[in-house]
């Protein structure tokens, strides 16, 4: 089974749905938006199984009313990772979103957001306390000059599943084995950290090389693909995905089923069902 676990959906129905656009990326969402209805029909062509939905913060902000709708309509093939306002009551928000069912994680986007500018902000404890009472996977967007503030996060919440967006978006230049990643590298010891491995940083290298290198420092049980689509529209969401299964070529064929799938089943299981 394949699931792509990272992926943003734009709704064709501007009035129900509205943007909010936030700034903080470019126009993605307008010059190549697809709707979850268009993103099941890709899906299926391109032998992709189940997906996460994650709340597009430069689309929507913290209106995250489509990705659960879509997650709420297509029970056990899709999931939503929320956003909440974290000047606004945050764990109040989070638990309104999750009692309506389809959310299965937050997503805490440091970069750019004016209401967190750090991820180990107190005030986004709430919202960690109510992930592990709700069982909820905490989504991670930083840059690599936040890794000290997702170490004491990480080591606050040490049974807290912790799911790294773009791998915290590391040096990847110079090439394998990827020296100036070493920060990144520190933390695997974490053993709730989990990378998400997406399009944007199999682009930039050689793909073959990132993933095995990366599996061996991390273990390739905490390794997850991710699309980036349509976020990432260079190329077809097929090539994609085939770009995500040349990626892990390099290892033994269950390592490349968990990098491609199982492992994002056993943090989302509800993907499963």
């Amino acid at each position: 089974m394949i699931v792509d676990t990272h992926v943003h959906v734009v709704a064709a129905d501007r009035e129900r749905y509205p943007l909010s656009p936030s700034g903080i990326t470019g126009d993605w969402f307008r010059e190549a938006p697809a709707s979850v209805e268009q993103f099941l029909g890709l899906i299926d062509k391109a032998g992709v199984d189940r997906a996460v939905l994650v709340q597009a913060m430069s689309a929507y902000g913290f209106d995250n009313r489509y990705v659960v709708d879509a997650a709420r309509t297509h029970v056990g093939r899709l999931a939503s990772v929320v956003i909440v306002d974290t000047d606004d009551e945050p764990a109040l928000r989070l638990r309104e979103l999750a009692d309506r069912g389809g959310v299965t994680g937050v997503r805490l986007f440091a970069i750019g957001n004016p209401t967190l500018e750090r991820l180990d902000d107190p005030k986004t404890f709430p919202v960690w306390e109510l992930a592990a009472e709700r069982d909820l996977r905490v989504v991670v967007t930083i840059l690599p000059d936040q890794l000290g503030e997702l170490s004491f996060m990480l080591d606050r919440y040490p049974s807290t599943p912790v799911v790294l967006d773009h791998c915290g978006f590391p040096d990847v230049s110079g090439g394998p084995p990827f020296v100036r990643a070493e920060p990144l590298f520190a933390l695997a010891d974490r053993s709730n950290l989990h990378l998400k491995v997406s399009s944007h940083l199999l682009e930039q290298v050689d793909p073959v090389a990132f993933v095995t290198r990366f599996a061996a420092v991390f273990g390739p049980d905490r390794l997850l693909w991710g699309s980036d689509f349509p976020q990432t529209h260079d190329r077809s969401y097929a090539e994609l995905v085939e770009l995500g299964r040349a990626a892990c070529a390099g290892l033994p064929m269950d390592q490349q089923r968990a990098f491609l799938g199982g492992n994002a089943l056993r943090l989302w299981p509800r993907l499963g069902r």
